[in-house]
């Protein structure tokens, strides 16, 4: 059976979507540790983001591989989604018992989340990469155009990134069922890994926006 075959079979793309699903959830980890800069204050902030221009050809490898994460993810999402749907239609079984919240949740949230993703590209990413050479990074994202000063951008940040935590819980079930961890002698590690990612990794995105979009105001 050739990897395209085994790529579109149901259990082929479950494990797609767990593989991209783990590794995007990583990304999230290192993109968290550049962000909590912001706290140490503007020149630790835009030392930082220089630093990373050093490195250019590298963070546009990486960058070419995580846009690859995510349509990956969410195109083998979207097609897990039709194919249950067009299953269920069929045998008339609409029944949601046992079946966790954020489960039957996780494509409007995914949904959300990637209208998320667009917006942060087409502001952040794109300012960072095309805007004035001697711009502070820092400026634009505490700032009040697109960044946190705005108060639209800082609720819609919260929103997307709660969602995003919401979304993965049961990203985190999912994959582990799919990866045969549930059941095993390493369930509860799993289980206690998955909450930094799905619920502490993403309180640390909520505090950017609500203490430069909002408590700093009162300060």
């Amino acid at each position: 059976m050739s990897i395209f075959r085994i790529l579109t079979s149901s259990i082929g793309k479950k494990v797609l979507m767990a593989v991209t699903g783990l590794l995007l959830s990583f990304f999230m980890l290192f993109h968290l540790f550049g962000n909590l800069f912001l706290f140490v204050g503007e020149a630790a902030f835009n030392s930082y983001v220089e630093k990373l221009n050093y490195f250019k050809p590298l963070v546009r490898i990486a960058e070419f591989f995580l846009l690859l994460f995510v349509f990956s993810h969410a195109y083998t999402g979207i097609s897990l989604w039709w194919n249950n749907r067009k299953a269920k239609q069929k045998s008339g079984s609409y029944s949601k018992i046992n079946t966790p919240q954020s489960a039957r949740t996780a494509s409007i949230t995914g949904s959300f989340i990637f209208i998320f993703l667009v917006t942060h590209w087409a502001t952040f990413w794109y300012k960072f990469n095309f805007g004035p050479k001697d711009q502070s990074y820092y400026d634009v994202v505490v700032g009040d155009q697109v960044g946190f000063a705005n108060p639209f951008f800082a609720v819609f940040y919260i929103v997307a990134i709660a969602m995003l935590g919401y979304h993965l819980k049961h990203g985190f079930v999912s994959a582990g069922q799919t990866l045969g961890i549930v059941g095993t002698k390493y369930e509860k590690r799993y289980n206690n890994l998955s909450t930094i990612f799905w619920f502490w990794i993403p309180l640390g995105f909520i505090s950017i926006p609500v203490w430069f979009g909002f408590i700093v105001r009162f300060l």
